[in-house]
């Protein structure tokens, strides 16, 4: 349920510009260019593993896949792709994989991207990105369609880039080790949860207080995984809808 804020507003209608819609603005204004960028590419921080799976599920090495998923975010810059997209209709993951699929259908410039040996930095990314991403592909490659590939990457990564920041809120508060203790409780996370009388114990705290802390830990993640949501879409009701989806992906087969 909405709340009303003290001069009588939605809570929702107090939400600051997201990222996508900094970007949706100024591709339609060509204000503030490089705050579009900016935004463009921390929401291409999490969609990179993604992207990189689905070029995977096309058949392309490892290091090729690496280059062409770095080169396409630069192509979306370069050419500045976003400006195409529609408002009433752009949803960012949606815009992705469909520029991704136009890129790679072009093949001179893919060629072209590989025989120049991609030569793309618009994302800064870690070792340990590149093998995350790697075995996200690794672990849904069996998927029936690249669609579903892309889309079980997507998810899985959504909910981890969710998880690390609850890591580091509990971290902030110096609850390290009770959101460690506490995380199994949360959807995405592998393994089946301990009895709460044993872990009660384990802890040194009583079995309600221990069940306090998980429905806290639990109403803190769905606020978090909606935030990383919200970063991607440009109304309430599309952070709704793709909430569902996300929920849809992870528990269908």
């Amino acid at each position: 349920m909405k709340t009303l804020a003290g001069n009588g507003r939605r809570q929702s209608d107090l939400f600051p510009s997201t990222q996508w819609s900094v970007v949706l603005a100024a591709g339609k204004s060509q204000a503030e260019p490089l705050l579009a960028h900016a935004a463009l590419a921390e929401l291409c921080q999490i969609y990179w593993a993604p992207l990189y799976s689905f070029v995977r599920s096309r058949g392309y090495a490892v290091h090729d896949a690496q280059d062409l998923t770095q080169s396409f975010f630069a192509y979306l810059i370069e050419h500045k792709i976003y400006t195409r997209v529609d408002r009433q209709k752009g949803r960012f993951r949606s815009f992705l994989l469909a520029s991704l699929k136009n890129f790679l259908a072009d093949a001179s410039d893919r060629e072209h991207t590989l025989k120049r040996g991609g030569g793309q930095s618009f994302l800064p990314l870690h070792e340990e990105q590149i093998k995350e991403a790697e075995s996200l592909f690794q672990n849904h490659r069996t998927a029936r369609t690249e669609e579903l590939i892309f889309d079980r990457s997507w998810a899985e990564a959504l909910v981890s880039a969710a998880l690390e920041r609850l890591s580091a809120d509990y971290k902030g508060e110096a609850k390290e080790k009770l959101f460690n203790e506490l995380r199994i409780f949360l959807a995405g996370c592998a393994g089946a949860p301990p009895a709460y009388v044993e872990l009660a114990v384990q802890l040194g705290v009583t079995e309600s207080t221990l069940r306090s802390h998980v429905t806290r830990l639990r109403a803190r993640y769905r606020e978090v995984l909606r935030a990383e949501v919200r970063r991607t879409v440009d109304t309430e009701a599309e952070v709704d809808e793709e909430l569902h989806e996300l929920l849809h992906v992870l528990t269908r087969g």
